[in-house]
């Protein structure tokens, strides 16, 4: 009866924390039409909305207590405070049980759904103008950020929130802020990586904002933040190697804790007070404070995190030899993190095995006194034994993983040149083709300039001296003018071509005046209209990179005119002296560029991508049908 009592409660604590979970987003909508004014007042009378004021902040007092015992519970409380203040419509009360909520779902690590809750509450505060709330609320974000290992977007809720606080002259919040400060900069190293030297700035850093906190707490005479405080402090000089230092601080927290009688702080502090005295590798005291954290949490049922105490337990067992204590300390911590259980249950399984193993202990005391008395020496060759072969499997391990290591960071290294190596085979190929291009380009212009030109011009001038010279029929004289007509189309279509193969006007006065004339030559009729916008300076870069981005605009127009069916093409060129940047825009038919990906691009663009490649530049391509379609390039000048 008892276990399906149990399983029940176990399915109602899940269903009613997936229900909160997917009614985060409609609770949003739910705030969005009140701050909207979609929802009239509700109709209660005044000793009805006092009633239920009184009662939803009895709700979220209740919320609170649970919150680290039972953070299922607190949800309850939650929802149904949430019930009573979206019946009331009050916006206050609405902004502060979203908020609990928010903060149970930073408890359970649902980011996204604490963030949505805060920045909700923050909305309705806004537009109450209630400063302080709304700098509780950036405090609040400024958490989730923090446990998500976001530092830029922490620190800016938190300073935010600082400097509401500083401007209302609100002591408790000032320390609380500074306290939340010092601990994003003590853990900034989680966040981004960072070297031994900045490390040493963001420790000096934290170190700093705790005294500030610390100072704050000691004039509103809080000494439980002060406690907390030198607790940070210590953690701080922990990681950085200073435990000497650290120990000042930690016993000054424990002072304070006991002072106020804080179970929790006492615990914690005593925590930072073991793996402190490890650090100074006096490792009976590491044990004793670790042992006097234990039964402070379990006498007062702070098992949350304990896994970790066992962790650290471990090491100072291991650091004296004793191995058998360090074994059932890894274990308890092994057990205790992959546990399923609620707090309470994972409580009882550490009490039953802190008895079992107690009793196995003292089996084996009995055993190991029998044995000694009858075999003290074979007892000493096999601890001899034992400690030597631990002592050759752990070097022959660390041995294999340093080799390992190594090993790994050859084939690193060498699969990072061989991509290197493939890269710039990729780029002198580019290179070689389009300057290959190019000079077959130059050359075929100027054969067509200068031989077939010379010859066409050559018949022009021998057909109008025959004109002159000759007596033609009435009947032959517009066969004749026909004739030079086609003449002079077929030299001034030969000059184009030539052209367009090797612009001689990008040579003599930049890319600038030759794309100015390749628009001017390509919209002569006036459809699409095609305009040229630059910016920057008139730089002149080397040949190769104006030639390059003369065909690479060319390109690119070209395929708007074969393709897009638009009526307005727009370049944009933006000319620096680092870098040279063009934009090709249209406001055709557009099209996927998921179809790009799928191999069905044109030789065209593949073109452009070679030329883009062989000047190690960018290239970008966005389209949607109905939108157009926009095209960048960005070349880097060395």
């Amino acid at each position: 009866m008892r276990l399906r009592i149990a399983i029940l409660m176990i399915f109602s604590i899940v269903a009613v924390s997936q229900s909160a979970a997917q009614n985060a987003d409609s609770l949003s909508l739910v705030i969005d039409k009140m701050l909207n004014g979609q929802f009239a007042t509700a109709d209660v009378s005044r000793e009805e909305s006092v009633k239920d004021s009184v009662t939803v902040l009895n709700y979220l007092a209740e919320a609170s207590r649970y919150q680290r015992i039972n953070p299922d519970s607190s949800l309850i409380y939650i929802r149904r405070a949430l019930d009573l203040v979206l019946a009331g419509r009050s916006l206050g009360l609405v902004s502060r049980a979203n908020q609990a909520l928010g903060g149970y779902f930073l408890s359970r690590e649902m980011y996204r759904e604490a963030t949505l809750c805060y920045v909700n509450s923050l909305k309705i505060e806004e537009k109450r103008e209630d400063e302080i709330r709304i700098a509780d609320l950036n405090d609040d974000l400024g958490l989730v950020y923090y446990y998500m290992e976001v530092f830029d977007k922490s620190l800016a809720y938190h300073q935010k929130a600082f400097d509401i606080y500083q401007d209302r002259h609100d002591t408790p919040s000032i320390a609380k802020v500074l306290s939340h400060l010092g601990t994003l900069h003590s853990s900034r190293h989680f966040c981004e990586p960072r070297t031994e030297a900045e490390r040493l700035i963001d420790f000096k850093t934290a170190i700093s904002y705790f005294e500030k906190s610390i100072s704050q707490y000691a004039v509103t005479g809080d000494e439980r933040g002060i406690a907390n405080g030198n607790q940070s402090i210590a953690a701080v000089y922990n990681q950085m190697d200073q435990p000497g230092t650290a120990l000042g601080f930690i016993q000054k927290s424990i002072d304070f804790s006991r002072h106020v009688n804080d179970p929790e702080g006492i615990s914690g502090a005593l925590y930072t007070l073991g793996k402190t005295y490890y650090r100074l590798k006096e490792y009976d005291k590491s044990i004793q404070a670790f042992r006097e954290s234990e039964k402070i949490g379990l006498e007062h049922n702070l098992t949350g995190g304990i896994q970790y105490l066992y962790e650290a337990l471990a090491m100072p067992y291991y650091a004296t030899g004793d191995y058998k204590n360090a074994y059932y300390c890894y274990i308890k911590y092994m057990t205790i993190r992959d546990s399923v259980y609620n707090s309470e249950k994972s409580r009882q399984i550490i009490e039953l095995e802190t008895r079992y193993q107690s009793q196995i202990k003292e089996n084996q005391i009995l055993r190991l006194t029998s044995e000694k008395r009858r075999r003290n020496n074979i007892v000493y060759l096999l601890s001899g034994v034992i400690v030597l072969l631990g002592l050759s499997v752990n070097y022959y391990t660390r041995l294999l993983r340093k080799k390992k290591i190594i090993a790994d960071q050859n084939i690193e290294i060498r699969e990072k040149k061989i991509a290197e190596l493939e890269k710039e085979r990729l780029y002198l190929a580019a290179r070689s083709v389009m300057e290959g291009e190019e000079a077959e380009r130059s050359r075929l212009a100027t054969d067509l300039h200068d031989g077939l030109g010379g010859l066409l011009s050559g018949i022009k001038i021998n057909l109008s001296s025959m004109k002159e010279n000759t007596v033609i029929t009435h009947e032959n004289v517009s066969a004749f003018n026909h004739a030079l007509s086609l003449l002079d189309t077929s030299i001034s279509e030969l000059r184009r071509i030539a052209h367009n193969m090797m612009p001689e006007t990008l040579n003599h006065y930049g890319l600038k005046t030759a794309l100015e004339d390749f628009c001017t030559e390509v919209s002569a009729g006036g459809q699409p209209a095609i305009g040229l916008q630059f910016f920057g300076d008139e730089i002149r870069y080397t040949k190769e990179v104006e030639l390059t981005m003369y065909r690479i605009v060319q390109e690119l127009v070209n395929n708007a005119l074969k393709h897009s069916e638009a009526t307005q093409i727009n370049i944009q060129l933006f000319s620096e002296p680092k870098r040279l940047f063009a934009q090709v825009t249209d406001n055709g038919k557009g099209f996927e560029t998921a179809m790009m990906d799928k191999g069905r691009k044109g030789k065209g663009i593949e073109n452009i991508r070679d030329r883009v490649t062989a000047m190690k530049g960018k290239f970008d391509i966005w389209s949607q049908p109905g939108q157009g379609t926009e095209i960048t390039v960005e070349m880097f000048i060395s």
